[in-house]
């Protein structure tokens, strides 16, 4: 039998040092308050697909799915062992 490879973790999205995203650019504005994806209370920002969503609020789901994402490769990995 040959041997088993090892899956690759999972890709992390790119955060700046501090973990922090940078909004400043005008593309994460629009002159239109709509509901957040995340909270649905109104804003003004927009993340990087355009969607309507606070700067923290995108944050915090980014950090999740860097949380979930490792849990998931620890668990992979533990099963496999």
């Amino acid at each position: 039998m040959p041997p088993r490879r090892r899956r690759s973790r999972p890709k992390r999205p790119e955060l700046p040092p501090g973990g922090l995203l940078d909004w400043r650019d005008n593309a994460h504005w629009s002159d239109l308050a709509r509901p957040c994806r995340y909270c649905q209370r109104p804003t003004n920002l927009l993340d990087s697909q355009r969607k309507p969503a606070h700067k923290t609020c995108a944050e915090e789901a980014i950090a999740r799915q860097i949380e979930e994402a490792s849990e998931s490769y620890e668990n992979e990995r533990n099963a496999a062992s």
